[in-house]
């Protein structure tokens, strides 16, 4: 079908407007990150220019608790992660593979919606349940909380990526001879790779930008980058410098690694549309 030269220009500009709307609030984010409270608190507010300067950002990169929110957030992203990955493979391949799992259809369907529940909703429970066994304040306390919030999603996705290999495949390696477990690892794996490398990444994202779950399970040892952002307002004030600096600087190593993955990232999400 030919589209008119109109149509284009019309779908350019769209693209266009919505790529401005979605880059405008980081950018606004980091020019304010590079000012000091005279623009910031301008009457006639300045998109360009200024006295710029990254004073805020070796304010907060010098900070103590900034440096060790900084690697508590790694070190609870990475656990979180590698927990619900594994356990989400695990149980997508179970619910896949398993003839004897009735309803498998409708039930992965569901898991969606259960990642879908308001985190508030989980937060009472699982704070009841962490404090209960006093661990609050506790980051592997907190990267199990993350990986059982999380699995879901984690679930949902592996189940259409397993679903995009063809069982032949393992029935073959399986006339050969080869038991379940190097069937699972030595076949089914490697052509999961993208899928599992889509997976790993949103999960990541999702872990590193969590925010209910530290603000009610942690205070200081196991306090993370997004409740150290949310620190800068208080009742007195609002530091949006430091704010802004303290956000930019927790994007960039979550960015770093979508840039660095973006090809493998948009193969397991091609692989995930592949449907028997």
């Amino acid at each position: 079908m030919k589209v008119s030269l109109f149509g284009r220009i019309a779908s350019y500009l769209i693209l266009s407007g919505a790529t401005l709307i979605a880059l405008f609030p980081i950018y606004w984010t980091f020019i304010t990150s590079l000012r000091d409270r005279v623009d910031i608190f301008a009457q006639v507010p300045v998109f360009f220019g200024g006295n710029l300067s990254f004073d805020n950002w070796v304010s907060v990169a010098g900070d103590p608790v900034f440096l060790s929110a900084f690697l508590t957030t790694i070190m609870v992203t990475v656990i979180a992660t590698v927990l619900t990955v594994f356990a989400g493979t695990l149980a997508a391949y179970a619910i896949v593979r398993s003839p004897k799992f009735i309803g498998r259809t409708s039930f992965s369907s569901w898991l969606i919606v259960i990642r879908a529940v308001p985190g508030v909703v989980l937060a009472v429970p699982l704070y009841q349940i962490v404090v209960g066994a006093g661990l609050y304040d506790n980051p592997i306390a907190l990267a199990i909380c993350y990986a059982a919030i999380n699995l879901p999603f984690s679930v949902w996705l592996m189940v259409g990526f397993i679903q995009g290999i063809p069982v032949q495949i393992e029935e073959s390696a399986r006339i050969d001879g080869a038991s379940q477990f190097k069937i699972f690892t030595k076949v089914l794996l490697p052509l999961l790779k993208s899928g599992l490398g889509a997976t790993t990444i949103f999960v990541a994202m999702l872990c590193w930008n969590e925010f209910l779950m530290p603000l009610i399970l942690a205070d200081q040892s196991a306090k993370t980058l997004p409740v150290y952002v949310a620190g800068f307002v208080t009742s007195q004030t609002i530091n949006y410098g430091g704010m802004a600096a303290a956000a930019c600087l927790c994007i960039v190593p979550i960015a770093i690694i979508a840039i660095v993955v973006q090809k493998q990232l948009v193969s397991g999400l091609s692989l995930g549309a592949v449907k028997d």
